[in-house]
């Protein structure tokens, strides 16, 4: 397929105008010829196309059936917005922290301000986000109401998902409603390749996923939970080391029925079985973190389950 067809594909499943790409690089005239087949494009502009496009090298290749090595500059402030305060063992210095947070917010905003396309909204309603989350870690509860509609109408309205998109998605899941977050899901599962990208649906989807489980379950949305069980099988079944998928399976099929089905002896000798399996493979923080869990699960531990997402 020629490249700027396959362009202009990408384009139209993520809605997004030519008008909206064009800058100071890449004119409305020239995409328009690209895409066409009229002109060719030098691989520095072919690179920014892709970066506007917010698809990463490896996706593209791969769509037009040649592997190649991901780039991380295509996330925009995504993996800043990670940076979890209270995990980042630099508590003793929580004004130098809340100062980063709070410069991203700005930084965003300025970039929102200077072109307000949806890809800066996003990026300035996550450092939000992360704003909002560095304070509560610090004992600064910020009650600002978000307003979160253009993440879920960008979310639920792509006609293809690329690894910036899963990462949009397992940024924003914990601040979405249970429904929302339950059709994005099942809109993403239907994008999953059979052919595994490390990037995106391996690496963050399963995470995602299985935070959504753990958040249906404890919201007593076991319909959901189980639906969300599913799309797990379908991505650890399609994984090149689908191992540790199946062993989190293992767990969550024990939770689920523990709390929904008649034996909760079986449902618990799952959930050991799953504890065991990590021990022996060396896995102690899954082993830890699993051990811990199903003792909330089962009432041995009082504390409330805090649905997390482990990239």
């Amino acid at each position: 397929m020629p490249y700027g067809t396959l362009i202009r594909q990408i384009r139209q499943a993520k809605h997004i105008r030519l008008a909206d790409l064009a800058d100071d690089q890449l004119s409305e005239a020239l995409l328009s010829r690209f895409e066409r087949g009229q002109t060719d494009i030098t691989l520095t502009k072919f690179l920014h196309l892709l970066h506007r496009l917010h698809v990463t090298p490896e996706e593209f290749v791969l769509l037009a059936d040649q592997p190649r090595r991901i780039g991380p500059d295509f996330f925009g402030h995504f993996s800043d917005f990670y940076f979890r305060i209270d995990a980042s063992g630099h508590m003793e210095n929580k004004e130098k922290a809340l100062l980063r947070a709070q410069n991203l917010v700005t930084v965003t905003a300025q970039d929102y301000r200077t072109a307000p396309t949806r890809w800066h909204l996003l990026n300035w309603r996550g450092a939000q986000i992360h704003l909002q989350r560095a304070k509560h870690n610090l004992d600064m509860p910020d009650t600002a109401v978000i307003d979160l509609t253009p993440v879920q109408e960008y979310l639920l309205n792509l006609d293809m998902w690329t690894a910036v998109d899963m990462q949009v998605y397992a940024f924003f899941l914990s601040e979405l409603a249970d429904d929302a977050n339950h059709l994005i899901l099942q809109a993403a599962a239907k994008h999953i390749p059979e052919r595994m990208l490390d990037s995106s649906w391996q690496r963050i989807l399963f995470p995602a996923g299985e935070s959504q489980f753990m958040a249906f379950m404890v919201h007593g949305k076991t319909a959901y939970a189980r639906d969300t069980l599913a799309i797990l099988e379908q991505i650890t079944a399609r994984s090149p080391n689908a191992m540790d998928g199946q062993v989190h399976l293992i767990f969550l099929t024990g939770w689920l029925a523990f709390v929904t089905g008649s034996d909760q002896t079986a449902g618990r000798q799952k959930m050991d079985q799953a504890i065991s399996i990590f021990t022996i493979l060396d896995h102690r923080l899954e082993a830890s973190r699993y051990r811990q869990l199903k003792e909330q699960i089962t009432g041995a531990d009082p504390t409330p389950i805090l649905p997390d997402i482990w990239l």
